[in-house]
């Protein structure tokens, strides 16, 4: 029985196939095939207009692709359209700017369940567990229009739980809130996954949140999937000087390998650059002077911020840190190889 199960908790329950999506004749989603298993905390992240969203809505069956299949647990959604409605109640999305009614916190969260008819008692109760879910037991009679902004989104995911849904997407719902705000919020959708088993699709500019909260981090660019982490990418040109190519983005020049020419979009692995005290004496043919303006630890490595003309971020062992005696303000080399340089 138990194996059973396992088997059944790591089959795919949400696919999609071939799909694509075009915005008046423009293409702006190709997805060959993809698959997520239940349980699961995903990461969608890249850069602005890359196609998150338009993927985020075709998973949450928001938006039907212009072509391609979905299928959730092994049944094409849309060759069985009478179905849809079943499973979208399955489903959640909360939006970055999320729409409260002009009523208590209390009632915003119990609206759902007024439709499918839960009775009086029943949603009191579970308004009031969903508001201790998201730390805000106590604001059942608050009005919504006078939450923060990191109320606001902790209320809204307490209305999503309140429908108990298999499948919570949210959309940039840390963007417009403090960083106070933005831990809870965290912790509370880790705990949402850890102790209710929902599948959770988030959309993130932030790479660190997405690799620190998430199983598995998704990177699209230009609407296709791409391999790349996607971190310290940067917006420039390339043009060739004396047989090599060099990448420019106003404030730095780095070299790099690539047939393309003009404007491309470059991304570096924080893990492939090597910070150091002095100049290293190496074949990577690109070293840059900075001042380390942030110190992250993520319980496994080091995550530096590194002003270097750019904004960089680096990965590095705990041990060496502390072994260069490193903090805010130190001055510091980074280097990488220009095959460490990734061209899109």
């Amino acid at each position: 029985m138990i194996d059973t199960l396992m088997a059944n908790q790591e089959s795919p329950f949400l696919e999609i196939k071939e799909v694509v999506h075009r915005y008046n004749n423009k293409k702006v989603l190709d997805i060959p095939c993809m698959s997520f298993t239940r349980g699961k905390i995903y990461a969608v992240v890249g850069p602005n207009g890359s196609g998150k969203t338009t993927l985020l809505t075709i998973l949450g069956l928001l938006l039907k692709p212009t072509s391609g299949k979905v299928f959730f647990e092994g049944k094409d959604v849309y060759a069985h359209p009478h179905s849809l409605h079943d499973i979208r109640t399955k489903m959640t999305t909360v939006i970055q700017n999320p729409i409260l009614f002009d009523m208590s916190v209390e009632k915003n969260i119990e609206y759902g369940l007024k439709i499918r008819g839960t009775t009086r008692e029943e949603r009191k109760k579970i308004v009031k567990d969903c508001l201790e879910m998201v730390r805000l037991d106590g604001f059942q009679k608050r009005r919504a229009r006078e939450l923060s902004g990191g109320e606001a989104q902790r209320a809204a995911i307490a209305r999503a739980l309140a429908i108990k849904p298999q499948v919570m997407f949210l959309d940039e719902y840390t963007s417009n809130v403090d960083e106070k705000s933005i831990e809870v919020l965290n912790d509370v959708i880790a705990t949402i996954n850890r102790l209710y088993g929902s599948t959770i699709f988030l959309v993130t500019h932030d790479t660190r949140q997405a690799y620190n909260l998430a199983d598995e981090v998704i990177t699209i660019f230009g609407g296709m999937l791409v391999q790349s982490s996607m971190q310290n990418l940067f917006k420039g040109r390339v043009t060739r000087v004396n047989d090599l190519s060099i990448f420019d983005t106003g404030k730095i020049k780095l070299e790099v390998v690539t047939i393309k020419e003009g404007i491309v979009h470059a991304a570096i692995n924080p893990q492939e650059i090597i910070v150091s005290l002095a100049p290293l004496s190496s074949s990577a043919r690109n070293s840059l002077y900075g001042i380390i303006t942030e110190v992250f630890d993520d319980g496994v490595r080091i995550l530096l911020a590194v002003k270097a003309g750019e904004d960089f971020k680096v990965k590095m062992t705990r041990d060496s840190f502390q072994e260069m005696k490193l903090t805010l303000g130190s001055k510091v080399y980074i280097t990488f190889k220009s095959t460490a340089v990734e061209i899109f």
